[in-house]
């Protein structure tokens, strides 16, 4: 009994969630990393495989019914490559593997390593051959991250130019107590191709890095601590059906003893 009693006590004190394992903004030492002060990250340049919705606003009807053939019920072979995304139905321009997109009348433009200010500038320039007085609405359509937790996955649309770390999963609804802070992952796209990026989301320093700002297409990815199978909840079924189980035997053991006749 005493060795059974060690073994309980022993499981919740090893299922514990310690304020060193959840909370933020903790002072690196010998365990919790510091990091060198980053550069202000600066505005996100498209990539191959961006979708762009780009719109021509001017006054002139046969101007706005060419250059923006989202807006025109019947599609024409000028349209350019020209898709629905399926963020809330958007049209949107895809970015091809030679960092261009196909524009109405325009043919290939570059705008690969581009900001979408300076794609905006480029078209207006271009379309001032064609369009007098007009103005180009950029926006990039695939302007989200995906955030992969032990409660589950979810995709948090960034509704600003810098969005960090914090924000993404306070919209994402957080990290549950059993979420290993310490060895959070960032899948992040690059022009040299995909980069996995580990970090200690505990330290203070974090907001120092080049991980406190997300980018759009970033893949976040937080896992469980390694014994998470011991949380309390786990725990709890184990020593029910523990408990249970012994005293069903004991209870077994002594109905035998009651009928097998003493010597």
């Amino acid at each position: 009994m005493r060795t059974l009693v060690l073994f309980i006590i022993s499981l919740l004190l090893f299922s514990c969630v310690t304020p060193r394992k959840t909370h933020y903004f903790q002072e690196p030492d010998g365990v919790i990393p510091s990091y060198s002060e980053a550069i202000f990250p600066s505005d996100y340049q498209i990539q191959f495989n961006d979708e762009l919705y780009i719109r021509v606003l001017t006054l002139n009807p046969d101007s706005k019914r060419i250059f923006n053939p989202q807006l025109s019920t019947t599609s024409s072979s000028s349209s350019g490559n020209v898709t629905t995304s399926p963020i809330k139905g958007v049209t949107s321009y895809t970015v091809y593997d030679d960092g261009t997109i196909d524009f109405p009348y325009l043919g290939a433009v570059s705008v690969a390593n581009k900001t979408t200010r300076e794609i905006k500038v480029l078209l207006e320039e271009k379309l001032s051959e064609y369009v007098k007085d007009c103005s180009v609405d950029v926006r990039l359509v695939n302007n989200y991250v995906n955030v992969l937790t032990n409660t589950g996955a979810s995709r948090v649309q960034l509704v600003k130019e810098h969005t960090n770390i914090f924000e993404v999963l306070a919209m994402s609804h957080g990290l549950s107590s059993y979420a290993k802070r310490s060895d959070v992952k960032i899948v992040r796209e690059t022009a040299q191709g995909s980069t996995i990026y580990s970090f200690d989301l505990r330290s203070k320093d974090i907001i120092h890095s080049d991980f406190y700002y997300v980018k759009p297409n970033d893949v976040i990815y937080v896992p469980d601590f390694d014994g998470q199978f011991f949380r309390l909840n786990n725990f709890m079924t184990v020593l029910t059906t523990t408990t249970t189980t012994i005293s069903f035997g004991f209870f077994v053991w002594k109905l035998i003893d009651l009928w097998i006749p003493k010597q």
